[in-house]
């Protein structure tokens, strides 16, 4: 019969064993904050605070309860990053390791993610010395959006039937970058 003791013995070996992964994740952890702060300081990185999404733009088939196209601008001021961004049929991917698929912006150093009328901005920031960026920053926007459909009729956020062309309730849509981690190594 297994007693209280054993149980807790066994817990007790499972802790042990785990302190050694855990102290180098807090350590890992301890130290990002700084080797980013150490680039902020020397002017090699400049961090992204906001950014805006511009003229979001759509075309539906189905009213915009899903979007087969749409376009917009990125533009974030503190980094001086100011491109366009296209989805279509013919958008590929930039990663292929099993997560949420990105696409790339006009500048490769801006992807997006359009999920559940969100749009996902990640930017490639402070450079390392190859020239990539060794860090992502990432915020993610609400997009509400009104489209007409073939049918004459105006509709909030997916009404609409027919072929419909969308866009953004506002033309400037301001949001801010919530984290920063590094640059996922790249699997060929």
């Amino acid at each position: 019969a297994v007693t209280k003791f054993d149980i807790m013995n066994q817990l007790l070996c499972l802790l042990l064993a785990a302190t050694p992964t855990a102290n180098a994740m807090a350590a890992y952890m301890a130290s990002l904050p700084q080797e980013i702060a150490a680039l902020v300081a020397t002017d090699d990185c400049q961090l992204p605070d906001e950014f805006s999404i511009q003229n979001f733009v759509a075309e539906s088939a189905n009213g915009g309860k899903t979007l087969d196209s749409f376009e917009f601008g990125f533009l974030d001021d503190s980094t001086t990053v100011d491109t366009s961004c296209l989805f279509n049929s013919t958008s590929k991917a930039v990663n292929n390791d099993g997560r949420t698929p990105r696409y790339s912006c006009n500048d490769a150093r801006v992807n997006f993610i359009w999920q559940n009328g969100s749009l996902t901005l990640i930017e490639g920031v402070c450079a390392g010395e190859d020239g990539a960026a060794d860090y992502e920053a990432s915020g993610t926007a609400p997009v509400a959006i009104t489209c007409t459909g073939g049918n004459g009729t105006t509709a909030n956020n997916a009404t609409a039937t027919g072929g419909s062309n969308c866009k953004a309730d506002s033309a400037d849509i301001q949001a801010k970058f919530f984290s920063i981690q590094p640059v996922a190594p790249k699997f060929e």
